[in-house]
């Protein structure tokens, strides 16, 4: 059963800025990508520990825990304003169920990118994901349309548009607004940011930014797989890069809950902790 990581992936909640002096900071940029020569490498944490599992099969009822910690580092190099080159070089997941005392195989799956340069590009107003060498297999090819997707609906600029703040500075994102986040689509729910101050961090001028949410949505169908239901409510904090527009450091904790249906006649409820942390690194490609 694939409780299906990316459900608690909230790529980039905060976006990147531009210094304006006096008159603030613009904190998005529709589209933005590293500047041409730079490159951005990533690494992200998602963890899950010891989330309470309960699975019902009619009239049977079976309790458990479900824990799991995905590791993945991608790197981005900017080639023009509406085009870059992106590489998942390493990604790694350890899963862990136990129902009724007992651990259930967890076999691991490979992400059809990964190693494999991908190159993003906005062509007639459109964002597209093709790989940079050689014909995509069917996998890939939904992997890749899954990175257009997530391209094309812009969640940074979407949480701050384009409107220069000030520290001190909070506002209120619509979230039905956003196309797709963390994994789901037709959200609902509360997204407030409060951008608190601009500071040093390793001799980089950051936004200090901190966002809290509280959103439901419905888990985008994989393959046959019923759609899953997801609520998240945590809080976040990010220093923003306000040269080169990366988080250098992000971490959200909170709490997950999944339910549905992910297989015919059986139900799903799982709820618990989870932790996100995200460092970036600047240099050239």
């Amino acid at each position: 059963m694939n409780i299906r990581a990316s459900l608690v992936v909230l790529a980039s909640l905060i976006a990147s800025g531009v210094s304006l002096g006096a008159d603030g900071h613009v904190l998005a940029r529709a589209g933005s990508l590293p500047a041409p020569g730079k490159a951005v490498t990533e690494t992200m944490v998602h963890d899950v520990a010891g989330s309470a599992l309960t699975l019902s099969v009619g009239e049977q009822k079976m309790e458990g825990t479900y824990g799991m910690k995905e590791t993945s580092t991608e790197v981005t190099e900017g080639i023009s304003e509406t085009k870059a080159r992106r590489i998942l070089t390493s990604k790694t997941a350890e899963h862990r169920m136990i129902i009724m005392g007992q651990e259930q195989p967890s076999p691991e799956v490979a992400d059809p990118l990964q190693g494999l340069p991908v190159i993003f590009e906005k062509k007639d107003g459109k964002w597209t994901a093709t790989l940079e060498e050689g014909e995509p297999t069917e996998e890939q090819k939904t992997a890749l349309e899954g990175q257009a997707k997530q391209q094309e609906s812009d969640t940074d600029f979407l949480v701050y548009g384009d409107k220069p703040r000030k520290p001190g500075d909070k506002w209120e994102v619509d979230v039905k607004k956003l196309e797709s986040f963390g994994g789901a689509t037709g959200l609902t729910g509360t997204f407030s940011v409060e951008f608190v101050e601009v500071k040093e961090v390793a001799g980089t001028s950051c936004a200090v930014l901190k966002s809290t949410l509280d959103i439901s949505g419905t888990a985008e169908k994989e393959g046959d797989a019923p759609a899953m239901n997801i609520k998240l409510k945590g809080e976040t904090l990010v220093h923003r890069s306000l040269a080169d527009l990366v988080d250098l450091e992000s971490k959200l904790t909170g709490t997950m809950t999944v339910e549905g249906s992910p297989n015919e006649g059986v139900k799903m409820t799982m709820t618990g902790p989870v932790t996100m942390t995200g460092t970036a690194t600047v240099g050239k490609p």
